[in-house]
């Protein structure tokens, strides 16, 4: 009897048990109903609280959109621009794994005046605060959609790259100006955490800064780079500095590509940002400083090459042969662009004073104390960073060799010689019209190239241009050019640059020696 009775006392438990945890997964089973009713609302503050910030939103037509700012962003677009008349969940079954609950089933939202969309849904909630909520969402084939986040393409040196970041206030900076640059470098193969390519932090701030709707860009925070952050920097060795700054509106991180390649080989690659006039700034502990790109500072130079008269002086120099002609135009663009001038000129003197900076770190860093090498100083640069590049060509002494990358040269280089080796690299989207150099080329001194790449747009000089087309030949090319460069002039390697004409058909290469 006693046994019977203890037999039913378990049957009736585990009863108890089966019917409660089916009430647990029937009170769960709606919760994707809670997503419904907010998107038929176009209410996104609901939507807001039902995903995790951290959430991740699959799609058949985008890379996945990572963070709930850009989640809200595609549920604004969509609600804006889209029609939607009425949304469906249909749940056609449920399961549970740990603490994530996991719904799965039909998805069908009614645009007017078209067909209902229809495809599968998987749902992930997660418990937080006594709230369940999404951490990831697909919409379609989970399998089809998870698509392979884009992979920066490694470097090919024999060195592990680090990479870090310095930040000093108008007070410490030297030039009472904000300094912050970044440092991709050669490291010793230790354990170390990958930087991610941008952080969530900075592709909202670029975002904002360049007018990219975030949800198509905020994947970038989910894809790592081939540095490694803080890695101690390799011993016993001194390399090559190479000053880098990006193009007018961009922002330190543009070209790792590019800088990891160059410390892959063994160079200190230093990233420069500009206040007011970069997208945004890296200070302490990964702190973003965005930009407005409404601030007047920088708008009035946006506008300064607008009109009849630039145009014309720009078509000249893109197009004429005649040296004298070139160098009447640039004279003439020069006088009427005084503020992109003062600008070339103030990223000069970011620049020497991120070099005065990197005598402090080679000397106490914890990082980088005594890896630079400053015999051996280059520069680089895009767009008004190129500029940059040829102004700090002839003014500052420590640089021995230097690149424009599709830049026109503002500044003072127009009245002045270089005297290092020299690099001018254009795009050319058109036969025949690129940015002509023949007024540096003429006037130099040593060493001085004209480079024409075919097929290249003026933001091919970025990473941009590579997630955009998915084509690692763009940056291979570049990669290989500006190393072959620096190696010749820097290093003192026997390289012949005319070699790259063979190996990348786009490339044309002319020489004034």
């Amino acid at each position: 009897m006693k046994q019977i009775i203890l037999t039913g006392f378990l049957v009736s438990s585990m009863l108890f048990i089966s019917c409660h945890n089916q009430y647990k997964n029937k009170s769960k089973q709606y919760l994707i109903n809670m997503l419904e009713k907010a998107e038929n609302l176009k209410n996104t503050e609901q939507i807001k609280s039902i995903y995790l910030d951290s959430a991740v939103l699959y799609t058949k037509e985008l890379m996945p959109v990572k963070g709930i700012k850009p989640i809200i962003s595609i549920y604004k677009f969509m609600f804006s621009k889209q029609n939607i008349e009425n949304v469906k969940y249909i749940t056609d079954s449920i399961s549970e794994f740990k603490n994530k609950h996991f719904e799965f089933g039909i998805n069908i939202m009614k645009r007017a005046g078209q067909p209902a969309d229809t495809n599968k849904f998987k749902a992930v909630f997660v418990q937080k605060e006594n709230k369940y909520k999404i951490s990831e969402i697909y919409f379609g084939e989970e399998e089809l959609i998870k698509r392979k986040l884009p992979v920066l393409p490694k470097p090919t040196g024999k060195y592990k790259v680090g990479q870090t970041s310095y930040f000093y206030d108008r007070t410490l900076s030297g030039n009472n100006r904000l300094l912050s640059f970044q440092v991709w470098y050669p490291a010793i193969p230790e354990l170390k955490t990958k930087a991610v390519y941008q952080s969530e932090e900075m592709v909202e701030a670029s975002s904002d800064f360049l007018g990219f709707p975030l949800f198509m860009v905020s994947y970038f925070s989910l894809i790592k780079s081939n540095s490694f952050l803080n890695a101690t920097v390799f011993p016993d060795k001194k390399f090559p500095v190479l000053l880098y700054n990006h193009g007018y509106g961009g922002f330190t991180s543009v070209y790792q590509t590019v800088f990891e390649e160059l410390a892959s080989h063994g160079y200190i690659v230093v990233s420069i940002g500009h206040e007011n006039e970069s997208a945004l700034l890296l200070a302490n502990q990964g702190k973003v400083i965005a930009n407005n790109p409404e601030n007047e500072f920088y708008k009035s130079r946006s506008n300064e090459l607008n009109g009849i008269e630039i145009s014309e002086l720009q078509r000249v120099i893109l197009n004429s042969d005649d040296v004298k002609e070139n160098r009447k135009a640039y004279q003439k663009l020069i006088e009427l662009s005084p503020l992109h001038n003062e600008s070339t000129r103030l990223w000069q003197s970011d620049t020497k004073a991120v070099y005065a900076k990197l005598i402090e770190l080679n000397k106490k860093d914890n990082h980088l104390k005594g890896a630079f090498d400053f015999n051996l100083v280059g520069a680089f640069g895009h767009s008004v960073g190129g500029a940059t590049a040829g102004q700090l060509a002839f003014s500052c002494n420590a640089t021995k060799a230097a690149i424009n990358l599709d830049g026109f040269q503002f500044g003072d280089l127009v009245n002045n010689n270089l005297q290092v080796p020299f690099m001018f690299v254009s795009s050319s989207q058109q036969e025949g019209r690129y940015l002509r150099a023949s007024t540096f080329i003429d006037n130099s001194e040593t060493d001085c190239y004209q480079v024409v790449v075919k097929g290249f747009t003026h933001s091919s000089f970025t990473d941009l241009e590579y997630f955009l087309r998915g084509n690692p030949k763009i940056i291979e090319l570049q990669r290989a050019l500006i190393l072959s460069f620096f190696d010749k002039y820097l290093k003192g390697k026997d390289v012949k640059l005319s070699a790259l004409e063979k190996e990348f058909p786009e490339i044309r290469i002319l020489i004034n020696s």
